[in-house]
């Protein structure tokens, strides 16, 4: 039987970080953390939302280009 990592275990084996972006006008525009529940963006990239391998979905994404009206966000690692 195959033991099923928790999320912390599949963490540590896949450690790279994201942060999401577009590139849609020109230069790059960052989701940043939320504020008051409310997803901010920045065109800092030290300023911007850090994500792991396990938030690289395209679940995620598709609910961000709609809130945000941004369509060609993506997921860059760093």
């Amino acid at each position: 039987m195959e033991k099923k990592l928790t999320a912390k275990e599949y963490v540590k084996l896949h450690p790279d970080k994201y942060v999401m972006l577009t590139y849609e006008f020109g230069d790059p525009i960052f989701i940043a953390p939320l504020k008051d529940l409310q997803i901010q963006v920045t065109p800092n990239r030290t300023e911007a939302e850090t994500w792991t391998e396990l938030d690289n979905t395209p679940t995620k994404l598709e609910y961000h280009k709609t809130v945000t009206g941004y369509k060609q966000l993506k997921f860059e690692r760093i």
